[in-house]
């Protein structure tokens, strides 16, 4: 036993592993909840609707330059028509409107025209 004296003791080695463990757990909690958070977000969010979209974009038009509002009117008012009573409101729209379009020089969109498209959207807002 005397050639056996150069044996150190036991040497205490610090072990983080638990505590690795638990950070590793709490960070799996915290992405689930963003995941879970996410995917209850998408399958909540409110659609939007493009009919809603148009009839808006024709509430806010702007006037100033009859020619585009003219042709905007025109395009969206297609899509947006559903039945014949608002078929017809928007035929009668759109002979009003030839006069503000296919010319170089178009004059100020009249109070008639603005009235009759107030009075379509009022008929596909129904």
């Amino acid at each position: 036993m005397d050639k056996l004296r150069d044996i150190k003791p036991l040497v205490q080695i610090p072990d983080y592993s638990f505590y690795a463990y638990i950070i590793a757990i709490l960070l799996a909690i915290f992405l689930f909840l963003i995941l879970f958070y996410k995917i209850i977000k998408i399958f909540t969010a409110k659609k939007v609707d493009p009919r809603k979209e148009m009839i808006n974009s024709l509430k806010n038009l702007d006037f100033n330059n009859p020619k585009k509002a003219a042709y905007l009117i025109t395009k969206l008012g297609r899509e947006l028509v559903h039945d014949d009573r608002s078929y017809k409101i928007f035929e009668e729209l759109l002979r009003r409107l030839q006069k503000y379009k296919y010319k170089k020089d178009v004059p100020q969109i009249e109070d008639d025209v603005k009235s009759y498209l107030k009075l379509f959207l009022e008929t596909v807002n129904e």
